[in-house]
């Protein structure tokens, strides 16, 4: 059992409600004693104009993190050309206090139910780099995020958990003995040689609080859950680092230690809780999770996230990874393979894929892997997820089944923050806001839902009407030309439903008839020349049909006399489903709202 450092207390566990013990009664500075007054009036006379000066320098100092010749971003880590403003991210050096400020006047919150768990202790800001160069896995990410929920209220409006170090038979019920000794003694090898960096792999850095601070997270994630799966709290969230779903039973990688999330399912099932869901939209794949519970049919882990053709890291999570043996179809993966995937493509996987696997699942609990690196502003996932996405998310969850957020990524502390607020003030039974940006999905974002649906069709009846529907029984059955014919039109349809029929490409694209009209066109048309030449269809060719077939070509996109594949029709029949779908989801939305 690591030891706690000198100076934190054991039993203080960085007390987040400590914001209420130092509010100051209304008056208070009037009520300021004269002895007191004296004492500072004579301070200042002895203070002269150089001291003022020291001290404006002092304060300008502490507004950039400052490594060598080098200044650093406080919210990204990138480094600075400019003095007053981040080129990455767009902060500005004036509002690098107001990231940490935790006091302020309390937001007007709607909340419905005050018993939602919250975990957070300040040991675990211990577990740091300090190289000359920021890491991007930092204190100052779960301290901005404590601050932001202080400073608005949020905190006070929750029931405070007590942290504590996961036990050794919690962190063996899904790592081997061999990854906890080797936690523990690369901490006691960085406690003995402080000057020499220590690592466990080339980005999971180790100093001397490292097992104590991946104890706690473990052990607060699975205290968290504990309560939530007892019916103690209706929902849960835990503020925690390291992260863990990159952590292997056998392995720490990838900032992560010990897996939170594996440690608080298998703790959940203790307090009762039989099926689980593991939902993790995390930018990057949660390897670690998926493989520890990929034989397990208790627990279903469902990852959105970059895969890059697996390219991006950790380079796992295809779409055909659904599980093994008795798990098999209990691992669901949306994989993107690009960045910029925004606010649309994310509710339209919810909708249509990860929603209604949950329903079909019927879990006691659901354990979010909440990484907010797919948030707009994060220079690791570049994806652009505003916190209303994520509020959203969560509210798509929060009917299926009593829900944990567990922190895991998220490198933008002013985004990080955000969203993580945004989360928790729909746990408290607020209406997540509107939605900006682009709502529905884009061509990758289409051609993944897919993919995914695919996929898990085969393993879950709700996706099976949709995959009938869309007459696909595996993407690598479809010809290379196919592919590229789907994916050209599912571009195409995704413009159409963007533009309005104002004219131009937009206009030939909305009047264009099915190919059940022109079928019907065709057959009563018969040698009229009406018939597109080339549609492929019987009848000939004239000045009518040739305006036509041009207006098929514009709005298609491809090359002339090529025929639709059915996988094209398809594209739109999918693209067509989730227009619906979002539509009716707006609405709920819109009268929620009126009756809130």
């Amino acid at each position: 059992m690591a030891e706690t450092p000198e100076g934190v207390s054991e039993g203080s566990d960085s007390d987040m409600l400590r914001a209420e013990e130092e509010l100051v009664p209304d008056g208070s500075d009037d009520a300021m004693s004269s002895s007191d007054e004296d004492d500072q009036g004579t301070e200042r006379d002895n203070v002269g104009d150089m001291g003022d000066t020291d001290e404006e320098e002092e304060d300008g100092d502490d507004d950039v993190e400052l490594h060598g010749d080098t200044m650093y971003c406080i919210n990204c880590t990138a480094p600075l050309t400019e003095e007053s403003m981040c080129e990455d991210c767009g902060h500005e050096r004036c509002n690098d206090k107001d990231l940490f400020c935790e006091t302020g006047f309390p937001a007007e919150s709607k909340r419905v139910d005050s018993r939602i768990a919250l975990l957070y202790d300040e040991r675990m800001e211990l577990h740091e780099e300090g190289h000359a160069t920021p890491h991007p896995e930092r204190p100052d990410r779960i301290r901005a995020v404590m601050a932001k929920l202080l400073a608005s209220g949020l905190a006070a409006q929750c029931r405070r958990v007590q942290c504590r170090e996961a036990t050794v038979p919690e962190l063996a019920a899904v790592h081997s003995d061999r990854l906890i000794r080797l936690v523990q003694d690369a901490s006691k090898e960085a406690s003995s040689n402080s000057d020499a960096g220590v690592s466990i792999t080339a980005d999971t850095y180790v100093n001397a609080y490292t097992n104590l601070c991946a104890r706690l997270a473990a052990g607060g994630a699975a205290e968290v859950a504990s309560v939530v799966a007892r019916g103690e709290a209706p929902h849960g969230a835990a503020v925690v680092r390291p992260p863990g779903h990159h952590a292997e039973s056998g392995m720490a990688m990838g900032f992560c230690f010990f897996n939170n999330a594996a440690v608080a399912a298998r703790a959940a099932q203790a307090a009762g809780a039989r099926r689980i869901v593991i939902l993790d939209w995390d930018i990057h794949h949660g390897n670690g999770t998926q493989h520890i519970f990929e034989h397990d049919p208790s627990v279903l882990y469902i990852s959105v996230h970059r895969y890059d053709h697996g390219h991006f890291y950790p380079g796992t999570g295809a779409a055909d990874e659904v599980g093994l043996s008795n798990g098999e179809g209990f691992t669901v993966n949306l994989p993107w393979d690009t960045p910029d995937m925004q606010n649309g493509d994310y509710l339209a996987a919810f909708n249509q894929v990860l929603v209604p696997i949950a329903y079909e699942f019927n879990p006691d609990l659901i354990i979010v892997s909440a990484g907010f690196d797919a948030a707009d502003g994060d220079p690791i996932g570049q994806c652009r997820v505003t916190p209303e996405g994520f509020a959203h998310m969560t509210a798509m969850l929060k009917p299926i089944a009593p829900m944990v957020l567990l922190l895991e990524g998220g490198y933008n502390l002013q985004s990080t923050a955000d969203s993580t607020e945004a989360c928790l003030r729909v746990l408290l039974g607020e209406q997540p806001g509107v939605l900006p940006g682009q709502r529905f999905p884009s061509q990758f974002g289409s051609r993944a839902i897919q993919q995914a649906i695919t996929v898990q069709s085969r393993y879950w009846k709700c996706l099976r009407a949709t995959a009938e529907l869309l007459g696909v029984v595996s993407m690598t059955s479809l010809q290379p030309a196919r592919q590229s014919d789907a994916f050209c039109y599912a571009h195409t349809a995704s413009d159409i439903f963007a533009s309005a029929p104002s004219g131009g490409e937009g206009e030939h694209a909305s009047a264009q008839p099915s190919e059940t009209e022109q079928i019907k066109r065709s057959t009563s048309a018969g040698a009229s020349g009406d018939t597109p030449s080339g549609s492929g269809r019987s009848g000939g060719s004239g000045g009518a049909g040739d305006v036509t077939s041009a207006k098929w070509h514009t709005a298609r996109r491809v090359i002339p006399h090529r025929k639709p594949s059915a996988a094209a029709t398809k594209c739109r029949v999918l693209l067509a489903i989730h227009k619906r779908a979002m539509q009716a989801y707006w609405r709920r939305q819109q009268k929620l709202t009126m009756l809130a």
